[in-house]
Order: structure tokens, then sequence, then C-alpha cells
């Protein structure tokens, strides 16, 4: 493990006095979370303990005051950037992107991003605060995965085909209402997301396995067609699929 260095510390006033909160204090310890904090120009002020292992051989210090570009791999780091700059110049928030990152070792795996404005007092954006949690398997015994399973057995079996989410829901016995709430609870993500992340999981295991055509691989994952299958490759990964498929097999 590497360097710790002192947490940041945030104030909040009362009637008793001040009071001080440690954020990533609060996020060291999970570790399928990484917390940050940015100044306006995208540099983090803050980092917890998660990110800095992932990215900077566990010393947070190497992290602060860099940008996304200083940090991560081209590719990633255009895509992270420019969230940055949506949420830093819009005030708009960023929430619950699904996105495939790329771990430690080459690893890959799914994780939901969430970034908010920080605003001062009078309204400026200050800066932004965000986070990203791992996506896990989901136990078979979790509760409410029974009433799900069918819907899940056939959307793993067909998410190549045109799905509707009524029709997924009946799989459940459940109303629409009832099916995304099941969902939301179990996945973290919507049914879509589930839908486009059943789709990408076979494309990368396709990019990285076989010489298919990226246009085969489109119609075989269930987009309408290469471009689609680009642009949304693209977008929840970071890259393009031609070179994600060099990356991940480097000596073919």
């Amino acid at each position: 493990m590497g360097n710790h260095t002192s947490h940041s510390q945030t104030g909040f006033r009362t009637s008793e006095g001040s009071l001080w909160l440690m954020p990533e204090a609060l996020f060291d310890d999970l570790p399928d979370t990484v917390f940050f904090i940015k100044d306006r120009g995208g540099r983090y002020m803050v980092v917890n303990q998660t990110l800095a292992d992932r990215c900077a051989g566990g010393d947070k210090q190497k992290l602060i005051g860099r940008r996304p570009d200083e940090v991560f791999p081209a590719d990633l780091a255009t895509t992270y950037a420019r969230q940055d700059e949506t949420v830093l110049k819009t005030g708009r928030s960023i929430s619950q992107q699904l996105e495939l990152h790329i771990y430690p070792r080459g690893v890959a795996g799914w994780c939901l991003t969430t970034k908010h404005p920080m605003l001062s007092t009078d309204g400026r954006i200050m800066g932004l605060a965000g986070i990203s949690r791992d996506l896990h398997a989901v136990d078979g015994e979790s509760a409410g995965y029974a009433e799900l399973a069918r819907a899940l057995r056939h959307m793993k079996k067909h998410f190549a085909e045109s799905l509707r989410i009524d029709e997924l829901a009946a799989h459940s016995g459940l109303s629409v209402y009832q099916f995304e709430q099941r969902v939301r609870k179990l996945y973290k993500m919507s049914p879509l997301q589930l839908l486009h992340k059943l789709r990408l999981d076979e494309g990368t295991r396709l990019l990285r396995e076989s010489d298919l055509s990226l246009s085969d691989i489109a119609l075989q994952t269930g987009w309408c067609d290469q471009s689609a299958f680009t642009r949304h490759f693209t977008r929840f990964t970071g890259m393009a699929p031609g070179k994600f498929r060099r990356l991940n097999r480097p000596g073919r």
C-alpha cells in the first residue's frame, strides 16, 4: 500500500459551533467505490484510497492537481474530461452513467458513475464531486431475484432481439413499474442499462476471442448496424471497438 495523505476537511457551522467532515475518509473503507472532488479546471482536489490504489499505486498525493489526461489512457481520459466539462459548464449532473472501466492488470468491469456540481453560496460552479460504484454479479439467492429469474433468462438468451419492457415484466408476472423497481434494486441500473450491458458483455467477448468483423459482431449483439454498435460501445467503454480489440489482443 502506498502513502496516505491527510484527509481534507469540509466545515459546517451549527448553532453549537462548527462541525468538520472529512469526505474522502468516509469512502476510504469502500474498496468497490471511487470518490473524488475536482476543481473548476477538472483537476483532482480530493480522492479516496480506492482511486489512489487503482491509479497511483496507493499514493493519493500523486493524483492531486492532475487532470484525467494525466492519469488515464487517452481514450478513457477524453470520455471522463468530456463528462467533467458538461457538469462544470452547464451545472447539470450526470447520474448513474453505466461505464466499462479497465482496472489494474487490464481487468475490465462495469461501474455506475455519478457527478454533481459543487456550488458556492452565490450559486457559482466551483467544482464537482463524483463517485463510481463497481457493479457486482447478483446472487441468485438475493431477495427479489426469483421473481425476475424468468425474465432475466429471457434477456440473456434473446438480448440480440428487440425486447420490450412490458413483455419482460410479463415474463416475471410483475407490472412494468414493479419490474423496473426490482431490476434497479438488484442491479443498481435500469432495465435498458441492463440490456445494454448484456449486449456489450457479449460484444467485448467477441472482440477478444473471435475474428468476426465489427458489422457481424454488431448484428450478433443486437445493434442495427456497425455504426450503432461503434457509437454505443464507444460511449460506454470510452474507446472504439477496433481499438479495444487491438489492446486486448496485442499478439494476434
